[in-house]
């Protein structure tokens, strides 16, 4: 009977459960998309040849610059009028650049420049000729139509003229209609390729056209006619302004003609001297007497003030010190000084010796006294101040009498009448000179030279294209490059399966055991599980003998030194019957007695490669058919003893789990050093689970970068029950040229390179 050796079960969740995401080791990934580099040069050389044929249809263009200088652009037509002329000419204010700016991209300009070029009849600036002509030319469909006798292919597609070369100097159809739709389809044409940006007082104007010379006539005429539109705007506005100042100068000069004329006819009809000094004196004379009445009524109204104010003090005996006359008085002053120490004194004296005593009727008739020199003061000072306010009053009369009569002659109604059309004149004549001095300085202007604006820098003649095209081929290569690599990291990134144990240890905190090497084969039943292993046999220091030996090495280390060793797998297909083999194989060779089960009641995939799938086997010595000395055989060539399967069974989960294979189990234990069972996979059956618990390790064989992870975790959670008896994982069908590219530590192909040197 074996003993195993108790264990607490170990939940799924501690094997894979709680096992964190995989990082992205970005450095792998780019390794393996360096190994890649096929894919990625083909990539590359597919968009620039791409770039290619579409730099091969788009035309080569030219780029001519002119420079203008708006001298200064505030010397304007306004500038030099009033608001009067404002409605002739536009204001220039602080975006007066904006507006140079506006007027280049107008379409008046443009129009101009059309006609004057006749790009009206150039296939460069016709959308037609432009986009299916010069594409027709670029890809040589007439010369082809010739050849295949459909010349007027342009007919029926509906393109006149289609892949004819169109001459500059054909004659126009007279058509005016289609004229002016051919004049305005080039206009727009020829505002697309205009580029105009400002620095300071400086306006570039840049043109783009597939033939330099061709570039710089347009950028010249552009700026020529610009100056010339503006030249002849400048002058019609000098125009308007010159015929509305004239008009107004004669307007102005009849009427203040008319205005004199009227004033010598009031001076004949009515007998007024034309006395103009003697009345402008007189003028002078009223105006400084109405300032020295307005001076006397001042003065009369603040000398009333003064004294209603003193009147009012004194008559109810209040206080003096606001009016200034009374206390300017010193015998005022002294008075009041003393009757204020007779007060105090009676008002003493009295509290101490009575009202009665004779002091104090003595101090009283004193204070009676002073009382009465200090009315007779005051009613002195009142007298003064009132022959002071009558003597403003009387010199406000006189002023009035003076102003009334200097007036008097002035009042008549004719002298009034006079005096109004004199002024009507005198604003007339400065009104006429201020218009004809602005007239006479635009007649002047009108023969300068206009020099608000100039070319300061010539239209250049392009030398080569305004956008090389090596910058295409630069951005084709790139973008290429990036795509390549963008797609061989997303074939890599999304890549099925784990493609380096550093990802299966951080999802499943599980060690890699070993790395079994994909050994190319043919698809032959039977033969191609045999085949690795003849080939271990034949190559003891191949690359695959080396690895799995590694494999059962680092097995025997991990644990103390396990006997009975169960190799499954999540799916179907991915090699565990060979890695068995492979395994016992290796046992073998190191001089330990071996034996290989094939427990895998269904498929028997190891009977069949060692040939004995057809002999009776663990099924019948489950069933007790027959004796463990009737079944096991020796493979000659690998030294392995092989239980084979044995006839298929359709309750093999039953017999598996039964204690007759426990018992065989303790049996062989006994007679063997190493035990290899080849169980079935772990999701389609539930044998692998059964024999779990009657083996000291069990090893899980994953196949490199194809078994899904989904799978992987399926698996674990089947053997959620016997997780501490998981040894760890095998990656199988791995393939080493490849493997360095994910990152693999180390470099197998040198260590095969080697074993096979030797």
């Amino acid at each position: 009977m074996l003993n195993k050796v108790p264990a607490e079960p170990i939940e799924y969740t501690e094997v894979a459960g709680d096992a964190q995401a995989p990082s992205i080791d970005f450095f792998a990934i780019l390794a393996a998309v360096l190994r890649r580099w096929k894919l990625v040069t083909a990539i590359t050389l597919s968009v620039l040849i791409a770039t290619y044929g579409v730099l091969k249809l788009v035309p080569v263009v030219y780029k001519s610059t002119v420079e203008i200088l708006v001298y200064d652009p505030q010397r304007q037509i306004d500038a030099t009028v009033q608001k009067p002329i404002s409605l002739f000419v536009d204001a220039v204010g602080n975006d007066a650049m904006n507006t140079e700016i506006n007027v280049l991209k107008s379409k008046s300009v443009a129009l101009r420049v059309v006609r004057e070029l006749g790009l009206d009849t150039d296939p460069e600036f016709q959308f037609h000729d432009l986009r299916i002509g010069d594409l027709v030319d670029r890809l040589r469909i007439a010369d082809l139509a010739k050849r295949l006798g459909i010349a007027d292919l342009g007919e029926r597609l509906g393109f006149p003229g289609l892949g004819q070369v169109s001459d500059n100097s054909a004659e126009t159809t007279g058509d005016t209609e289609e004229r002016a739709e051919k004049l305005d389809g080039a206009a727009d044409a020829l505002l697309k390729r205009l580029d105009i940006w400002q620095e300071s007082y400086i306006i570039f104007v840049s043109t783009t056209s597939r033939d330099p010379i061709k570039a710089q006539r347009l950028a010249s005429t552009i700026a020529n006619d610009y100056l010339a539109i503006q030249r002849e705007a400048r002058q019609e506005s000098l125009e308007h302004v010159a015929t509305w100042l004239k008009g107004r100068v004669d307007d102005l000069q009849s009427h203040v003609l008319e205005t004199e004329s009227s004033i010598e006819k009031l001076k004949v009809e009515s007998g007024i001297r034309d006395s103009t000094e003697i009345d402008n004196v007189r003028e002078q004379e009223i105006g400084g007497l109405n300032t020295q009445l307005m001076t006397a009524r001042e003065e009369v109204n603040d000398k009333r003030a003064r004294l209603e104010q003193a009147r009012h003090a004194i008559e109810s005996n209040g206080g003096i010190d606001s009016i200034p006359e009374l206390t300017a008085s010193a015998t005022l002053s002294e008075l009041r000084r003393k009757q204020m120490e007779l007060n105090w004194s009676a008002a003493e004296l009295q509290n101490k010796v009575g009202e009665r005593n004779s002091q104090v009727l003595s101090i009283r008739a004193e204070l009676d006294t002073v009382n009465k020199q200090i009315a007779a003061e005051a009613e002195h000072i009142l007298g003064n101040m009132k022959n002071a306010y009558d003597i403003a009053v009387r010199r406000e009369q006189s002023l009035e009498a003076n102003l009334q009569s200097l007036t008097a002659n002035l009042n008549s109604e004719s002298a009034i009448k006079l005096q109004e059309l004199r002024r009507v004149a005198d604003a007339d004549r400065k009104v006429y000179e201020s218009y004809l001095s602005q007239y006479n300085d635009i007649a002047e202007r009108r023969e300068l030279q206009d020099t608000s604006a100039r070319i300061i820098s010539p239209a250049t003649l392009p030398r080569s294209p305004s956008s090389s095209r090596v910058k295409f081929y630069a951005l084709g290569g790139i973008a290429g490059l990036a795509g390549g690599l963008l797609l061989a990291f997303l074939l890599e990134y999304f890549r099925p399966g784990f493609k380096t144990g550093t990802e299966i240890e951080q999802s499943f905190g599980l060690p890699i055991v070993g790395n079994i090497p994909l050994v190319w084969r043919q698809k032959t039943r039977g033969v191609s599980h045999r085949r690795p292993l003849d080939r271990m046999v034949s190559e003891p220091l191949s690359h695959l003998s080396e690895a799995v030996h590694t494999m059962r090495i680092s097995l025997e280390l991990s644990s103390a030194n396990p006997k009975v060793i169960l190799i499954t797998s999540a799916l179907p297909g991915e090699g565990k019957s060979t890695a068995a083999m492979l395994l016992a194989a290796s046992s073998a060779s190191s001089g330990k007695r071996t034996i290989l089960l094939d427990c895998d009641l269904r498929l028997r995939s190891t009977s069949e490669a060692l040939r004995n799938k057809h002999q009776p086997g663990l099924s019948e010595l489950l069933r007790g058919t027959a004796k463990l000395t009737d079944v096991v055989t020796q493979d000659p060539r690998t030294k392995i003893y092989v239980l084979p399967a044995g006839s298929m069974a359709p309750n093999a989960a039953d017999l598996l789990m039964s204690k007759g294979m426990v018992d065989l189990v303790a049996v062989l234990r006994g007679e063997f050093d190493y035990i290899v069972m080849d169980a079935p996979p772990l999701l389609p059956v539930v044998d692998a689970l059964a024999l779990a618990t009657v083996a000291d390790k069990i090893l899980v064989i994953v196949e490199w970068c194809q078994t899904s992870r989904a799978s992987i975790y399926q698996a674990f959670r089947v053997l959620a029950p016997e997780a501490s008896r998981v040894a760890g994982i095998v990656l199988n069908k791995v393939d080493f040229n490849q493997l360095p590219g994910y990152g693999a530590g180390y470099h197998y192909r040198s260590v095969a390179k080697y074993f096979s040197n030797t």
